[in-house]
């Protein structure tokens, strides 16, 4: 019941990232340009998002997820599960390129943390008391994507195509990042001499890209968490209560029965009581 309850759970998100978002692709050592720097905004933000749900619905070890799964590698690129212990990619570039469940274990983007235990799987608990947690992943989640649109500005201001600490990330209301590195895609600084008003331009795209797109994310997620949450409280009450009544049922079943046992068998001795009265249906035999 609780699998069942996962996948559908699983589903409902699946289904709504599918019609509120587009298809994200990984950026890989592109110039630097408005575009560029839109997909890596995209692809980062993604991937802290799937992070996120991982902690709501649990991410189990490769040889455990069932077949049509999508998982992400650390390059960015997405697997589809075909069949047992096999892995094929969806570039079109690697048409063949199999992995098994080892390779994919190894490669997985979150791979250092594998398993993880969602928190919507924990047992024996009713929803108002994981509610703490849930509040918690998305405040982590809003954290998160705000230390992103923090480095994204920082790698406004930067040259080069090689990536450069970002140094101390503080955003307010939240714990301070470090060892983060700006994007090279997003590196629109140019020498004084080489500048133009476009470079003006893509930083002004980018600063707003980034918190436009983070905002409705965090939205979007809100949301769907509300919808998460009240489905999770309505199956687990009807567990609660199918429990309670099996429970019921229980321990009812041998006084119950023991008492209709009892009562049969006394039915079937009350033919021994002899009949003295007239109303009786019938008469002792005369004798001839």
């Amino acid at each position: 019941m609780i699998t069942l309850r996962k996948h559908r759970l699983q589903s409902a998100a699946i289904c709504i990232a599918i019609l509120a978002g587009a298809v994200i692709t990984p950026t890989h050592a592109a110039a630097s340009s408005a575009d560029s720097c839109r997909e890596k905004v995209n692809y980062e933000l993604a991937r802290e998002q799937r992070l996120y749900r991982a902690y709501l619905f649990g991410k189990r070890k490769a040889e455990d997820a069932p077949i049509g799964e999508v998982r992400y590698d650390s390059e960015g690129w997405s697997w589809l599960k075909d069949e047992e212990d096999t892995w094929i990619n969806s570039h079109p570039d690697n048409q063949g390129l199999q992995w098994t469940d080892l390779q994919m274990d190894l490669q997985y983007e979150h791979a250092r943390i594998l398993p993880i235990i969602g928190i919507f799987e924990t047992k024996r608990v009713l929803t108002s008391e994981l509610l703490p947690y849930l509040l918690q992943s998305i405040r982590a989640l809003e954290c998160r994507t705000k230390a992103l649109c923090e480095v994204a500005r920082f790698s406004e201001i930067q040259q080069g195509d090689e990536p450069v600490d970002a140094g101390i990330i503080d955003t307010v209301g939240c714990i301070k990042f470090t060892g983060m590195q700006t994007w090279p895609e997003c590196h629109f600084a140019r020498p004084a001499k080489s500048g133009s008003g476009a470079d003006i331009v893509h930083q002004a795209d980018s600063r707003s890209y980034c918190d436009q797109v983070g905002n409705q994310m965090i939205r979007r997620e809100v949301e769907l968490l509300k919808l998460l949450v009240e489905y999770d409280a309505g199956f687990r009450t009807l567990l609660q209560f199918a429990g309670n009544f099996d429970i019921f049922l229980r321990e009812l079943r041998w006084p119950l029965s023991g008492t209709v046992r009892q009562a049969a068998q006394l039915l079937g001795q009350l033919e021994r009581i002899p009949c003295f009265l007239s109303s009786c249906d019938s008469a002792p035999e005369e004798n001839q």
